[in-house]
């Protein structure tokens, strides 16, 4: 079947997420990813605190429901010291993953994570020391190529960072990025939607998602956060592994089969 055109996309994924009791604009506030880009453009400098605040955020995100993590930012800024590096770096990491388990907002990856939070710092110290700031290095070159450099083996790489959590962390601090997580790849993948061909990799749902977002003129992180909501648990968990295609507004051009 044909996919719609890049607007009637747009729409459609906004009237889905209303129609299912989705308030996709409080989420978008909250999580905050669009206002940093809006910022960014509007000439915001993000200070080293909101650089780590940002990247510990994308870590916390890993493999686990987004729901409780947000329900507990303001106690996950306290554990934090509200990101100050030398209170973090002067820390004992097993208190971050502790404090961060008492709340439930641990992952599987949690102890190993904040073993090597005050090395990551030192990343970013020496990324300051070479090109003057965290801002002048990621605008340095497009979001894929800084995101590559973060999370693949060189000088900037970022322990305990894959090119999916380098992505988010670019997101967090208003960097027009796209994460290709599960529920994107599903969406747009051939047995859904159909803007992927089989066998599509990461690079290439980027493309596309950010090819999607300028024809519609609409933020690309707005429409990364859109397709989020539509498969995410606890939010829209309509575009999911086993779909809940009688809610969705894509169920008449969708190729998932009709039951």
């Amino acid at each position: 079947m044909t996919p719609p055109k890049p607007n009637e996309f747009v729409s459609i994924l906004e009237e889905t997420l209303s129609r299912n009791g989705i308030d996709y604009h409080k989420f978008i506030n909250e999580i905050g990813q669009v206002k940093a880009s809006e910022d960014r453009k509007s000439g915001k400098v993000f200070s080293f605190s909101e650089h780590l605040r940002g990247l510990v955020y994308a870590q916390l995100s890993n493999q686990r429901p987004w729901g409780p993590i947000a329900d507990h930012v303001a106690n996950i800024d306290e554990i934090f010291f509200d990101f100050d590096p030398d209170r973090l770096q002067s820390t004992p990491p097993e208190y971050f993953s502790d404090s961060l388990k008492e709340i439930r907002c641990g992952n599987r990856q949690i102890n190993k994570q904040m073993v090597v939070l005050s090395e990551n710092i030192n990343t970013f110290k020496r990324i300051v020391a070479n090109h003057g700031s965290l801002d002048a290095f990621l605008e340095k070159e497009d979001a894929m190529a800084i995101a590559t450099a973060l999370s693949y083996p060189g000088t900037y790489k970022l322990k305990q960072i894959g090119l999916a959590l380098a992505l988010e962390y670019l997101k967090n601090v208003g960097i027009e990025a796209i994460k290709p997580d599960v529920h994107i790849m599903r969406i747009l993948s051939s047995s859904r939607l159909g803007y992927l061909k089989d066998n599509s990799d990461e690079y290439e749902a980027i493309i596309e998602v950010l090819a999607l977002a300028e024809e519609a003129q609409s933020n690309a992180i707005y429409l990364d956060n859109l397709l989020w909501l539509l498969g995410a648990q606890n939010y829209g968990n309509i575009c999911k592994k086993d779909p809940s295609c009688n809610l969705c507004g894509f169920i008449e051009i969708c190729n998932y089969p009709k039951k």
